[in-house]
């Protein structure tokens, strides 16, 4: 079975979310769920798939911490 590897460079401790960059925000459970950035009101959210909850970045910045974490996800090749 073929993995992607996502290296997430700055974790959120109390919100369980880590980040690669602006665009790419994942919630760390079991598996790990990335989470959609939309821009709401003009400022940048990320938006769990499941509950619809926004988070936004301004609160996301202020409890980041760096640390390494990688994600392995199966990669799913399309027949076309």
């Amino acid at each position: 079975m073929l993995f992607t590897e996502v290296i997430l460079r700055y974790i959120h401790p109390a919100l369980n979310i880590g980040m690669a960059d602006l665009k790419s925000a994942w919630l760390l459970s079991s598996p790990p769920v990335q989470l959609k950035p939309t821009v709401y009101r003009g400022s940048l959210v990320y938006r769990i798939p499941v509950s619809g909850k926004r988070i936004s970045y301004r609160t996301l910045k202020k409890g980041l911490i760096k640390k390494t974490i990688v994600i392995q996800q199966p990669l799913s090749l399309q027949p076309f």
